[in-house]
């Protein structure tokens, strides 16, 4: 089932993009405003609506450097009106990503946000087995694995690395928790490869984009050639169900050197502050 994660980056109001699909069981992702009451009246409008899952983004407190961005040098404007912002490119040509975030509130923390939210909460872009951690002592519903496709920080781990070393150092969340990636999944057999690896649903965000450019019959082609691929995969595995997947069923030699091999590792080698 191919559900809907409304952002708070939009292009359209929630309330527009909920009327053109009312049945539709959505989520909503958010970016919390430095503006408390902002974020606040969006959540009760979101609620209103009936949304009952929210994804907290918590990998992007400031924009990453988006060099793709700089090369293009767009010089078009945009607004959200969820937000409330517009941005237009600045001199380093990256305007669109760096003054759309400048409502975000860099210095949040969850347990002392005060933010009000009756549903389910997962949270989205975590990147190491220690804020698994951490979410599952807030009690969260579920977590979102992710570096972002990559366009924030340099060199962060992919999400099935992470999701692997989950495994490894902290089996326990996914009794506990629904533990979900993003970031990289372009075909069926990458989704097949999380769900073996214990993943209760995998997120997709560019390959929809790009199939919108052929509207809404892009869209539900993409879904059928995923299907297709799953389907397909399954069969050759041998399953008969997504609950049959296992760890066994895949190869992870390769990058199993590359997982952290003990958490909370202190530094062997005593650092000196430069006198020079």
């Amino acid at each position: 089932m191919a559900l809907s994660n409304a952002s708070i980056n939009a292009s359209y109001s929630i309330e527009y993009i909920i009327s053109e699909a009312p049945d539709h069981p959505f989520f909503f992702q958010l970016y919390v405003n430095k503006n408390k009451e902002s974020s606040e009246l969006l959540l009760k409008r979101v609620w209103d609506l009936g949304v009952r899952v929210l994804f907290l983004t918590v990998d992007a407190p400031v924009p990453g450097k988006r060099e793709a961005d700089e090369r293009v040098k767009a010089e078009t404007s945009i607004s959200t009106p969820m937000s409330g912002t517009s941005s237009s490119s600045d001199e380093k040509g990256s305007g669109l990503t760096r003054t759309l975030a400048t409502y975000i509130d860099s210095g949040f923390e969850l347990g002392r946000s005060g933010l009000a939210w009756a549903g389910k909460l997962v949270l989205k872009g975590l990147q190491s087995v220690e804020d698994v951690k951490l979410a599952a002592e807030h009690k969260v519903d579920g977590v979102v694995l992710s570096n972002h496709e990559g366009r924030n920080l340099d060199t962060s781990p992919p999400a099935l690395l992470v999701l692997l070393e989950l495994r490894k150092h902290f089996p326990e969340a996914f009794s506990e928790m629904e533990i979900y990636i993003d970031g990289g999944i372009r075909r069926g057999t990458d989704i097949l490869k999380a769900y073996c690896l214990g993943a209760t649903a995998v997120l997709l965000g560019r390959p929809f984009l790009c199939s919108l450019a052929y509207g809404e019959q892009g869209v539900e082609r993409l879904i059928d050639i995923l299907r297709d691929e799953v389907e397909t995969g399954m069969r050759l595995l041998g399953v008969t169900n997504l609950a049959q997947l296992r760890p066994g069923l895949i190869n992870t030699q390769d990058i199993n050197p590359l997982l952290v091999h003990a958490l909370d590792e202190p530094n062997e080698v005593r650092l000196l502050k430069s006198k020079i």
